[in-house]
């Protein structure tokens, strides 16, 4: 009799400040998955409210970082600290609203070419639900990453091969990502809701240059207007901006072709990117 083979683990991490007005709900919908993690792990940055007891009361372990915060070493601190076969990192302000998010991360990961997974931004179909790199090359790389660390998943066998880029300070995810298809393995993106329960400042010109410069590393193309055309657009937008009937939307697009010229001129010229 030939047996099944054994059920991967799983191990939630959460980072956590003061997040006491969001963790409510992102616990309660953890608690509503069908599938639960083996572990839940609570990363504490410094929290001053009850974020550590909401935490606790759910069963998680809790473990401080008391160095300032830094995306990659928070999260290479973290799954050092996870010893399960699949980890699920998940933002203190981040709703899983499909209560099989997790199953469907886990049995995506059943696949044994698939490094990560995470729930896709919007509806946008350039890129397939299994990115490889292949396709990364035909393709070129979008603004905003292929895979999330506010609600992915991922195999920690290959995290222990590689670990999150310690010499960056964001888009540790997407920057793993890419080196993941890179060595052959696939990226895949489900379509499952989930929500942000806060907003979060503006990032358009940091997530633009690390683009740009994670493109150059690897010999990639951008996938966007160029900078004649974005040029263009924006002298077209700024003429159009007293007529349009939405003028929040309208000036919010003329920042993010400012940002992304900015940021091709940044990789340009090689300049050091700090948040």
């Amino acid at each position: 009799m030939i047996e099944a083979p054994a059920r991967p683990t799983i191990g939630a991490i959460i980072r956590f400040k003061n997040s006491a007005a969001t963790l409510p709900g992102v616990l309660a919908a953890l608690r509503r998955q069908t599938v639960q993690p083996d572990l839940l792990l609570g990363i504490d940055s410094g929290a001053k409210d009850n974020s550590r007891d909401l935490l606790t009361a759910a069963g998680a372990r809790i473990l401080d970082w008391t160095a300032p915060y830094h995306h990659s070493r928070v999260l290479n601190f973290a799954v050092a600290n996870c010893p399960t076969d699949l980890v699920l990192v998940l933002s203190s302000h981040t709703v899983l609203d499909a209560p099989d998010a997790i199953e469907r991360l886990r049995d995506a990961l059943a696949d044994p070419r698939t490094a990560c997974a995470s729930a896709r931004w919007d509806a946008d179909p350039y890129y397939s639900e299994a990115v490889d790199w292949p396709e990364l090359q035909r393709k070129g790389l979008k603004f905003g990453s292929i895979y999330s660390n506010s609600m992915g998943m991922f195999r920690r066998r290959l995290w222990e091969e590689l670990h999150f880029d310690e010499s960056i300070s964001t888009m540790e995810d997407g920057v793993w990502a890419v080196e993941q298809l890179k060595r052959g393995h696939v990226c895949r993106r489900l379509a499952f809701d989930f929500r942000y329960q806060r907003s979060t400042t503006d990032r358009t010109f940091i997530f633009s240059a690390f683009t740009f410069r994670l493109a150059d590393q690897h010999g990639l193309r951008v996938a966007w207007l160029g900078p004649g055309a974005s040029l263009r657009a924006l002298a077209a937008g700024l003429l159009a901006l007293p007529f349009a009937a939405d003028r929040a939307a309208a000036r919010q697009q003329l920042l993010v072709h400012r940002d992304r010229l900015r940021a091709w001129l940044y990789g340009r010229r090689k300049q050091d990117l700090k948040e």
